[in-house]
């Protein structure tokens, strides 16, 4: 072979080793490029949120999938089959005691790691705390099945009866699971109380993450506020519902989740996204729906655990100095809300937030733990009107004050809820109150 002939050949084989490992090179770096690519800061104030907690967003369609495909398979085995209704009665309060129980070990195992000078000393105090707590995880895997459809036929059974659902019976059905719902990411202004935006967020974040998100959304953005919040339900299909609450919490919380897939089918539901208004209207029928139907459904199977009606306020005998009321946390909350408003509307934002601050410590003192109070937080609870996060006066809650008229205006809940169910938006609801 020529000279000529030997360098061509080394000249190809060389470019085809550097061909071949710049290819590597490529496939090595490619991920990291189509991240670069793909996530770059956006410009648009959501899209940089979204990509803030990139990492941290809870997958719907993924959990959709997984829990259709194991609720199918669940069901299959009809675990309350030849159940009495005496014996589903004290499976569900069992059920929700050995909850209780677990929620308290939880705290307990998580009071002794801060505590812990060690691992070595937190593994040992803690061992019998452990052991505890698996034991009582197995009984609940066991029970929850049965527990969940209990409470569903209970639920549904009010819903039939009342006519609440499609064609009038209970459809959709109810079905959830006790499963721990995702957080919720709640972002205000600061200057004002008003939700513009919110972001689902994996269940299993540590208190730490949480509030290093908070942190980095009001770095990144100084006039809102952040607040990454627990949710007590979310309305997927089957729905998720937490289960170390009480009883007619829970019987109302899974009334109303069902009440947002029913709504799905008409207007109302269908508009949840097209305004603030249109969220806060859908919350609030849920809300009322899901407050009637879980009572109901608590004086039917469980009457030992219906409260008492509320009992009139006395009348002081003149010279007797009458006893103050015992602490009532929707009332300071009415009051922190409405104070909140007239500083903000006074334009003294610093003044509001370190009045919330203050107001946060008095809630505490009386034994309501709340984390952090500010206008991010009475943006989340402002959108369930029947709740004490809302605006304080009927001329700013033009929403609860004319869903609550219109209710007492129905002859029944189907009628009020075939009445909303039609509505878009806000003049919607004026229309159908105010003529």
């Amino acid at each position: 072979m020529s000279p000529r002939a030997v360098w061509r050949t080394a000249h190809h084989w060389i470019q085809r080793q550097r061909s071949r490992w710049l290819l590597y090179l490529v496939l090595l770096i490619m991920p990291f490029m189509l991240r670069s690519a793909t996530f770059l800061p956006p410009r648009t104030f959501p899209q940089t949120v979204d990509w803030l907690v990139q990492d941290q967003r809870f997958s719907i369609p993924a959990w959709e999938s997984h829990a259709l495909v194991s609720v199918a398979a669940e069901r299959r085995e009809q675990p309350t089959a030849g159940l009495s209704a005496s014996a589903a009665h004290d499976d569900v309060l069992a059920y929700l005691r050995r909850a209780q129980e677990i929620g308290r070990l939880e705290q307990r195992i998580s009071d002794l790691r801060a505590k812990s000078s060690s691992a070595a000393a937190f593994a040992a105090a803690s061992r019998p705390l452990q052991t505890d707590l698996s034991r009582l995880r197995q009984k609940q895997a066991k029970s929850r099945l049965s527990v969940e459809a209990i409470i569903e036929g209970q639920v549904g059974s009010v819903i039939a009866d009342w006519r609440l659902g499609l064609f009038d019976q209970a459809l959709p059905p109810v079905l959830f699971r006790f499963e721990e719902p995702p957080y919720y990411l709640v972002l205000s202004p600061r200057a004002k109380i008003q939700l513009i935006k919110g972001v689902y967020l994996e269940p299993g974040l540590s208190l730490s993450q949480r509030e290093h998100i908070e942190a980095e959304m009001e770095t990144h953005f100084p006039d809102l506020s952040a607040l990454v919040t627990g949710i007590g339900g979310f309305s997927t299909w089957p729905t998720m519902v937490v289960d170390q609450a009480s009883l007619a919490w829970i019987l109302s919380t899974v009334a109303h989740e069902w009440t947002h897939t029913y709504l799905a089918f008409y207007p109302l539901g269908q508009h949840y996204f097209a305004s603030n208004d249109a969220q806060v209207m859908n919350e609030t029928v849920a809300d009322m729906v899901g407050n009637e139907v879980g009572r109901e459904t608590l004086r039917r199977y469980y009457p030992e655990l219906l409260p008492p009606p509320p009992q009139p306020t006395p009348t002081p005998r003149p010279g007797v100095t009458p006893t103050p009321p015992a602490f009532d946390f929707n009332r300071e909350m009415r009051i922190t809300r409405e104070e909140t408003d007239r500083l903000l509307a006074a334009g003294q934002i610093k003044e509001a937030e370190a009045y919330m601050e203050k107001r946060r410590r008095f809630m505490v003192a009386h034994g309501y733990y709340i984390r952090k109070l500010n206008q991010a937080y009475f943006a989340f609870h402002g959108n369930y009107r029947a709740a004490p996060g809302g605006p304080a006066t009927p001329k700013k809650d033009p929403i609860g004050t004319r869903m609550r008229l219109l209710r007492r205006r129905s002859p029944d809940l189907r009628a009020f809820l075939h009445r909303v169910r039609g509505m878009t938006n806000l003049n919607d609801l004026k229309r159908a109150v105010d003529r």
